[in-house]
């Protein structure tokens, strides 16, 4: 079974694998393949079949293998999928094997991320816990990171640590009240495990031995035997990798997503450092003043006005609707009117500015309530969350250092002498030395300033940590 297991590459053991091989000058990226015309409905319904049996895997996985006594059997997964080929699931569902492990790991996949989310949530509130003693802490904080320890702890069991370990976590244990920090990491991992199932049955993952391309096109396995579906793509591109097929009944379209590996773009005229902020109105503003995406309010009002007059008009007639088929349809060739400007302006910019290093403010929480309903609905649908992703994507593709700063009273201090001013209608004016710049210039001028200021920071501490290890 090792061998299926070798086929299924999932997709988290697969990018962590890849990312030790492959070097510096690599980076991963998702390619979208797009089925041409409309599939045969008895096609589509037997890749509905496979979607809903993998969506049945996955709830059996999370069901069996999502609770505490379950940890010791995630890493790495032999163990589950040993066990899972004896439940004799797969025979009475009939789903190939190219879709079975796939599904296995996938749902594996998001039980170690809740853990990993868990574990995340319970180490901060050990840190902020105000009654904790610093031993206390060491003690809670060594039980998380041994997994074998974590484990008997929440089964209420005796832990015992791995080799080498197990004096001093017994000499750790000791000399702090283990009972009681026990039931308190038992109540915190309570606290925030929750019980996974998903009901999406509108796509699965299929290995490399499940299709093959050909005829302009790829053929997919099915539940028959020696039986292909036939899917004709708009391109002509082959690719050896596990890729996940997303279907959509309603339109007979299929979707397939491949995680690729591309070489980054180094460009040796890319050497200068610039601050930005961004804004709802204008998508970047950099610390020259300079201004990319102009029109990005206007497509962004586009968008968020249609939602909002969609959804007043849904509700006024829930009862007598047409529809909401013309509405989605819009709605998507607003968004997709959106993102390519975002796209297109964010390639200008880099092409045009050129830089080595970008700092950007850290973005606040969007509020949850404003004065004016209409402008707070404005803000929460602001895709300032898209243009951050795809900043940080195109950095990553052109070996660009992409550097968040403290974002705390950024818009509210003077860029030239640090003292707090005052804005009016967009416009900073600071009282001490008389600075009047838009708002937005001089936070992309502090941004830079700030971004400055810690990576030089950070370069001195190093100097110093590596002074220390020289002298020991």
């Amino acid at each position: 079974m090792r061998q299926d297991y070798t086929a299924t590459d999932n997709r988290e053991n697969h990018k962590e694998k890849h990312h030790r091989d492959t070097s510096q000058n690599e980076m991963f990226k998702t390619v979208y393949q797009y089925s041409k015309g409309i599939l045969l409905p008895a096609d589509m319904k037997k890749l509905e079949e496979i979607a809903c049996d993998y969506c049945k895997v996955k709830n059996y996985v999370y069901q069996r293998y999502g609770g505490i006594n379950s940890i010791s059997k995630l890493y790495p997964g032999y163990t589950v999928q040993n066990e899972m080929t004896k439940s004799g699931l797969r025979n009475n569902l009939g789903l190939p094997a190219v879709y079975f492990y796939c599904a296995i790991f996938d749902a594996l996949g998001d039980i170690k991320s809740q853990w990993s989310h868990i574990r995340t949530k319970v180490e901060k509130n050990i840190r902020t816990h105000p009654e904790l003693m610093p031993e206390e802490r060491h003690y809670l904080r060594f039980t998380i990171k041994q997994s074998q320890c974590f484990s008997a702890v929440l089964s209420g069991k005796t832990p015992s640590a791995d080799g080498n370990w197990q004096e001093s976590y017994s000499t750790l244990r000791a000399s702090v009240n283990a009972k009681r920090l026990d039931q308190y990491l038992r109540r915190q991992v309570r606290k925030h495990l929750k019980k996974l199932h998903t009901n999406a049955t509108d796509g699965f993952s299929v290995t490399t031995k499940g299709y093959r391309y050909g005829d302009h096109g790829i053929y997919l396995s099915t539940k028959e035997n020696r039986k292909r579906i036939f899917i004709p793509l708009t391109d002509n591109n082959h690719y050896e990798r596990q890729i996940h097929v997303t279907i959509d009944p309603q339109t007979g379209k299929v979707k397939l997503s491949i995680p690729v590996t591309i070489q980054v773009k180094n460009r040796p005229d890319y050497c200068n450092e610039i601050g930005l902020a961004i804004s709802m109105t204008k998508m970047f503003i950099t610390d020259q003043g300079n201004v990319y995406g102009a029109e990005f309010g206007v497509h962004q009002m586009d968008l968020t006005e249609y939602i909002r007059t969609g959804l007043t008009r849904y509700r006024k007639n829930s009862r007598h609707n047409p529809g909401r088929k013309k509405y989605y349809a819009k709605k998507k060739r607003l968004e997709a009117t959106l993102h390519s400007y975002i796209n297109a302006e964010i390639n200008r910019m880099l092409k045009t500015e050129k830089p080595r290093v970008i700092y950007l403010p850290k973005l606040p929480p969007t509020p949850t309530v404003g004065a004016i309903r209409k402008i707070n609905y404005s803000v929460n649908m602001w895709q300032r969350g898209y243009v951050k992703k795809r900043l940080a994507q195109k950095c990553k593709e052109y070996a660009i250092e992409f550097v968040e700063v403290f974002g705390k009273d950024i818009s509210n201090i003077c860029s030239r002498c640090g003292k707090h001013g005052i804005k009016k209608h967009g416009v900073f004016i600071c009282e001490s030395c008389g600075l009047k710049l838009t708002e937005k210039h001089n936070t992309a001028k502090n941004a830079k300033s700030r971004g400055k200021a810690l990576k030089e920071q950070e370069r001195l501490q190093k100097g110093d940590a590596a002074k220390q290890q020289a002298m020991l």
